[in-house]
């Protein structure tokens, strides 16, 4: 199964720390932040990642390599010609690397533990991986029907426990089938156009789930990692 990774971000959140470099690549305790979720992506069974980059490129392209070697998983790199968007990255990453088969899609600044990135789908349906939150504020969140399918996205802002997107998706050949690669949002474009023909269903995950998009999440991370390479 391939996998392509959203790397493509400005990391504004997080330039305090990042000083103008790639935010997947921000350092934890030694290494790339990017090398520890491909680890996790090649524990989970994932034969082959796509990098579809945008904003610092230059730095995964010299990484390119060194982060495949770590973890031990086939790697491309396909850069945007000029901002595309959450949506546009994937689906000019698509056009260069295109799929008979489903696929995984993930964000690369948030960190789940390899049970995530065993998704599958069941050929008719897309998913999206599902998190329950005590506070949605920070995050998208999903409305559900009671057999699963995603009924709508809700926008960051919700307030309360719910249930909010992990960022992490497994498509159809299908979902995307026909789509031009162009400016567009997975949130806003691409996944609504699934929903609204009833091809989304949500799969709950209840392991680790860290957004490292800001730096007082991104500090607790590199504590709570180092906490674990020390025991």
């Amino acid at each position: 199964m391939r996998a392509y990774i959203l790397c493509g971000g400005l990391g504004t959140r997080l330039r305090e720390v990042t000083k103008g470099r790639q935010k997947a690549m921000v350092d934890v305790n030694g290494e790339p932040f990017l090398l520890l979720l491909l680890r996790q992506l090649k524990a989970a069974g994932i034969e082959h990642a796509v990098l579809c980059a945008g904003y610092r490129a230059d730095q995964l392209e010299t990484m390119l390599a060194d982060l495949s070697q770590g973890a031990e998983l086939p790697l491309d790199l396909v850069i945007e010609p000029h901002p595309l968007g959450t949506g546009g990255a994937l689906l000019n990453a698509l056009q260069q690397h295109p799929v008979d088969a489903p696929y995984l899609v993930l964000n690369a600044d948030t960190y789940l533990t390899h049970d995530a990135f065993r998704l599958r789908s069941d050929g008719v349906d897309s998913v999206i991986v599902g998190v329950e939150a005590v506070d949605r504020a920070r995050f998208g969140s999903l409305r559900v029907a009671d057999d699963g399918h995603v009924l709508e996205l809700l926008e960051k802002g919700e307030t309360g426990p719910g249930l909010v997107n992990a960022g992490v998706y497994c498509f159809t050949p299908a979902a995307m089938a026909g789509e031009q690669p162009r400016p567009c949002s997975m949130e806003l474009d691409l996944l609504p156009a699934l929903i609204a023909r009833g091809e989304l269903r949500a799969a709950p995950y209840a392991g680790s789930f860290v957004d490292i998009g800001t730096p007082e999440a991104l500090a607790a991370f590199k504590a709570s990692s180092d906490r674990s390479a020390q025991q």
